[in-house]
């Protein structure tokens, strides 16, 4: 019968007891133990409601891979935790944020490794792309050094370097069954300051619509993100709200073009190709709660291309700036969507 490996599995609510949240945890991962109310959690419109927050389930490497796929299948997510060796993330880390200081994005005198924003406008480090052109910014490479630099990252040995660690691959192999993945060329390099707009609410076949649904998402963080540091939270068990939200698109897009069509851009999609850029109200609407966790060196967090979600605004203690990348696998010896496989640059259509 499936899912009986998960039966007695299943994520529990969040019951808070005497100002502490308990949860029932299990030998391939346990719940994180922190009371939503404690967090400083904020949407680009306001504080996050804590009664709809819930928390993502950890899994650890060595769990058995069916008990993973059962996982996957039933949540549209898969934490994997200490999936990657520490030493190449750690690595890549001091090596991106190295590369990225003559922007002035890191705190004078401090260690490349720790990430610490210097505390300029936030606004001044908005991801290059739609972002910036909604809010009317200069996204210029010619003479905006930090937009410079973001985008030449994406092809500089480190972050090269980065995406072939082998374990990745290896995983992606054996839990999709796959002989020959391939790894996407247009991936997304990330780094978010604190109290900068958040990644907004979208699905990732919205973007990926030229091929069928089945690419595999893995995002990767590069450095510990705390539970306040903005990481990825995603709509609780939403597979089912990406595939009704994209089914309507296409049901709408019969007065466009077959390129039309295919992009995440058209004109029946919002502008900057994403639902919402209003987490506590895309939450509620769906009366699902959006699931978050801390991420440590070395996890992965894989996801369906249906899966909703999101972020919070980077509201870290000690000024980290949260660095993550997505990195995207299909099977190599089936269809799909090869516009991808062309490296990332802002405002390409993608």
């Amino acid at each position: 019968m499936p899912g009986v490996v998960e039966e007695s599995l299943r994520q529990q609510p969040l019951p808070v007891n005497g100002g502490k949240a308990s949860f029932k945890g299990d030998k391939y991962g346990k719940y994180h133990p922190a009371d939503p109310r404690k967090l400083d959690l904020e949407s680009n419109f306001g504080p996050m409601d804590p009664n709809t927050i819930g928390y993502l389930q950890p899994t650890s490497a060595d769990t058995p891979i069916d008990i993973m796929r059962e996982r996957f299948d039933r949540d549209g997510y898969l934490h994997v935790k200490g999936l990657l060796p520490v030493e190449p993330v750690l690595k890549c880390r001091a090596a991106y944020f190295s590369h990225m200081s003559p922007s002035g994005l890191l705190q004078p005198g401090s260690d490349p490794i720790s990430g610490t924003y210097s505390g300029a406008n936030p606004r001044k480090y908005l991801p290059p792309g739609n972002l910036r052109r909604l809010f009317g910014l200069k996204d210029d490479p010619e003479s905006d050094k930090y937009v410079e630099l973001m985008i030449s990252a994406h092809e500089a040995d480190f972050y090269i370097n980065f995406c072939k660690i082998p374990e990745l691959r290896e995983f992606v192999s054996k839990f999709n069954g796959w002989s020959n993945p391939t790894m996407l060329q247009r991936t997304m390099l990330r780094a978010f300051v604190p109290n900068s707009e958040l990644t907004p609410v979208h699905f990732d076949q919205m973007y990926l619509r030229a091929g069928p649904p089945t690419s595999l998402t893995a995002w990767v963080p590069i450095g510990n993100i705390s539970l306040e540091g903005g990481g990825l939270m995603y709509l609780e068990k939403s597979t089912d709200i990406g595939k009704k939200t994209e089914d309507g698109f296409a049901a709408n897009a019969s007065n466009l073009t077959d390129e039309e069509r295919v992009s995440a851009f058209n004109k029946n999609m919002h502008d900057g190709g994403f639902l919402s850029r209003d987490t506590v109200a895309y939450g509620k609407e769906a009366s699902r709660k959006w699931l978050m966790t801390e991420y440590e060196v070395g996890d992965v967090i894989f996801h369906n291309p249906y899966m909703v979600h999101a972020s919070c605004k980077n509201k870290d203690p000690n000024g980290a700036i949260r660095l993550a990348t997505d990195l995207r696998f299909v099977d190599s010896e089936k269809p799909y969507d090869t516009r991808w496989m062309k490296v990332y640059r802002p405002l390409d259509g993608l």
